[in-house]
C-alpha cells in the first residue's frame, strides 16, 4: 500500500470523481455494474451508492450455469438496497462455443467468453436505461494483465482502477462492508483456481513490485516485468492510422 495512502481522504475523493464524472455525462441516469460477490465489484457498488444514491444503481448479477456463490452476490445487492437483475448468460456460452466448434479453441479463449459476454450485457442494459457501464478491475490486475481484453477490461469508467488489491481492501473497510466479502480470496470463477494460483504470483508481490520496484525476489520481479510488457495492449488504447 502507498506510504501516503488515506483511506479517508480517498474515498471520499473517489465518491466526488463519481459525481463529477456523472455532471460531465449529458443523459447518463445512472450507472450499471456487474456484482460478482467480489471485493472489487462489492467496494465499487458501494461507492457508487454513496455518490449516486441507491436509486441510481443497476446490479446485474451473471452466472454462467451454476455459480456456487451466487449468493454472495445477492447478499451485496441486498446490503446495499440497489434494484438487480439476474441474467445467465449460459446459452449464450453454449450457442458461441457450438458454433464456433469447441474442439478449435484453446482453454483461454473459452475462458475469456464469458466476460466478454458479461460486457455485452452489461452495455445492453446501459443502453436501455441510458445508464453507464461501471468498471470494477483494480490496479494490481491490470498492471499484470490479469484482465479479458473487451470483457471486464472494458466500461465508461472505473472508480478503483487507481487502487490497488490491497488499497480496496482498505477502503472496504473503511466503508464498513462485511469482512467476508473484503477479503474473499479472488478468484475469476472460471478456472476453478484462485487468481494467485492461475499467476503464479501473490497479489502481495505485484504489489510490492508496483510500489517499490521490487518485491525483493528477482525471479519473481523479472515474471512480474514480463507480464507486465506483453499485456501492454490490454492497457492502451488500440493503434489506429493516422495518415501521413
Amino acid at each position: 500500500m502507498r506510504k501516503d495512502f488515506n483511506r479517508d481522504m480517498e474515498c471520499k475523493n473517489i465518491i466526488s470523481w463519481i459525481r463529477e464524472y456523472f455532471k460531465n455525462q449529458p443523459g447518463a441516469k445512472g450507472a450499471v455494474i456487474g456484482i460478482s460477490g467480489g471485493k472489487d465489484s462489492t467496494v465499487t457498488a458501494k461507492l457508487l451508492v454513496e455518490a449516486l444514491g441507491k436509486e441510481r444503481v443497476f446490479g446485474v448479477l451473471m452466472p454462467n450455469g451454476e455459480q456456487k456463490d451466487i449468493e454472495d452476490s445477492l447478499r451485496v445487492v441486498n446490503i446495499l438496497g440497489i434494484n438487480y437483475k439476474i441474467v445467465n448468460i449460459e446459452k449464450a456460452y453454449n450457442g458461441l462455443i457450438e458454433g464456433i466448434e469447441e474442439n478449435t479453441l484453446s482453454i483461454d479463449a473459452k475462458i475469456n467468453i464469458p466476460p466478454r459476454l458479461r460486457m455485452t450485457t452489461l452495455y445492453a442494459i446501459g443502453a436501455s436505461m441510458n445508464y453507464r457501464v461501471c468498471g470494477t478491475g483494480n490496479k494490481s490486475e491490470a498492471f499484470v494483465g490479469y484482465t479479458t481484453k473487451w470483457g471486464d477490461g472494458a466500461f465508461d469508467f472505473n472508480p478503483i482502477g487507481n487502487l490497488t488489491t490491497d488499497e480496496v481492501v482498505a477502503i472496504g473497510d473503511f466503508l464498513g462492508l462485511p469482512y467476508e466479502l473484503v477479503y474473499k480470496t479472488p478468484s475469476d470463477g472460471l478456472s476453478g483456481k484462485s487468481d494467485e494460483e492461475k499467476m503464479g504470483i501473490s497479489y502481495e508481490q505485484i504489489n510490492e513490485y508496483i510500489e517499490n520496484g521490487s518485491c525483493g525476489d528477482k525471479e519473481v520481479d523479472d515474471k512480474i516485468r514480463l507480464k507486465h510488457e506483453y499485456s501492454e495492449h490490454k492497457r492502451s488504447l488500440p493503434p489506429k492510422y493516422e495518415g501521413v
